[in-house]
């Protein structure tokens, strides 16, 4: 009874650590006054004294959240390959980002960029090698859309902060949105399936 207890407290994690970063980025904003449609990427939320511990605590909190997810995720869905790898250094590269500041007088700016990078880079791939290994379960189309739509999150966020001006933290956004929307729908496909323990 503990051990369901337990595992249905874990299937929570990804729903909360989408709370928690969406709170305390919103409220870093709002303290900084960043928008999303500013030339300031959310990295300045890191750096600046009214707004740095609780952006930098929210996207460390939510990472560790996330890799609790994805462990959950694993067992429930049987995920075979890769995509608990992918997980794993994407949430690594966000606590990095968050330690790491970026300011132009920072020697750990470069590590930041890299790290910010790597986790824009890891949401497609973990959702592409989870979609994939599913691909004899029913919802395989539902899951290889919501890769795709990830995969078009990831390719306009990444478009919108490389090549434009005046909007670089929607350009951030974007590709969390997409994993962010993945998270949600695998939650409550997994909270609606009669056997939490492998979801078909």
């Amino acid at each position: 009874m503990a051990k369901d207890y337990l595992y249905k407290t874990f299937s929570y994690s990804g729903l909360l650590g989408v709370g928690v970063l969406w709170t305390t980025t919103l409220v870093a904003m709002s303290r900084a006054n960043l928008s999303l449609l500013g030339s300031r990427p959310f990295s300045y939320l890191g750096i600046d004294p009214v707004s740095s511990r609780i952006f930098s605590s929210g996207l460390i909190v939510s990472a560790l959240l996330f890799c609790t997810f994805g462990f959950y995720i694993r067992h429930a869905f049987n995920v075979k390959g890769n995509f608990l790898t992918f997980l794993l250094i994407g949430q690594a590269g966000q606590i990095t980002a968050a330690l790491a500041p970026y300011g132009t007088q920072s020697q750990l700016r470069l590590l930041h960029t890299i790290a910010a990078f790597t986790l824009a880079f890891s949401l497609p791939l973990l959702i592409r090698a989870f979609a994939y290994s599913q691909k004899e379960s029913t919802k395989f189309k539902r899951y290889r859309w919501l890769y795709r739509l990830e995969l078009l999150t990831f390719v306009v966020g990444m478009g919108l902060f490389i090549f434009t001006t005046g909007i670089a933290p929607l350009g951030q956004a974007l590709p969390a949105i997409g994993y962010h929307v993945w998270i949600i729908v695998l939650t409550f496909i997994a909270l609606r399936a009669v056997d939490n323990k492998r979801v078909r």
